[in-house]
């Protein structure tokens, strides 16, 4: 049996929340540059049962971000991108919380020492959760 190989479109949106995140957390993202991100969702595929991952994330360093304007790849499955607006924003957020700017093209690992905000906030499996609180809102 041939599998399917995976079909990816770019999502716009993505770098558009990014940027609206890093103008109201000024203090957590104010060194991270939007328009070197590039966020792709594969169209074709559901998300495996076994992959809890809400997303990839991956970094070019030198030389190879020296030939890429966009040395932040942020992937992920339609269907899990395709959810609430509160879980697109938390997702975004937790995928910029990784981005290590001391670092060019640097990414810190998807783990609950380095996702501590994410978790904090929302507790473990975040991502699985329907409740989330939207980000972009004034929270009390």
């Amino acid at each position: 049996m041939v599998k399917e190989k995976k079909q990816w479109k770019e999502v716009p949106e993505f770098c558009q929340i990014a940027s609206r995140l890093v103008e109201k957390y000024p203090e957590r993202f104010s060194d991270i540059e939007v328009d070197k991100i590039v966020a792709y969702a594969c169209t074709n595929h559901l998300r495996p049962d076994k992959d809890k991952k809400p997303y990839t994330i991956k970094g070019a360093k030198p030389p190879e971000s020296f030939t890429n304007n966009k040395p932040y790849c942020v992937k992920f499955y339609l269907n899990v991108w395709e959810q609430t607006e509160e879980q697109k924003i938390a997702t975004v957020y937790s995928a910029l919380s990784r981005i290590d700017v001391s670092t060019p093209g640097g990414i810190l690992p998807l783990d609950y020492a380095d996702q501590e905000e994410m978790v904090v906030r929302f507790g473990p499996n975040w991502q699985e959760k329907g409740n989330l609180p939207n980000l972009l809102k004034n929270l009390d």
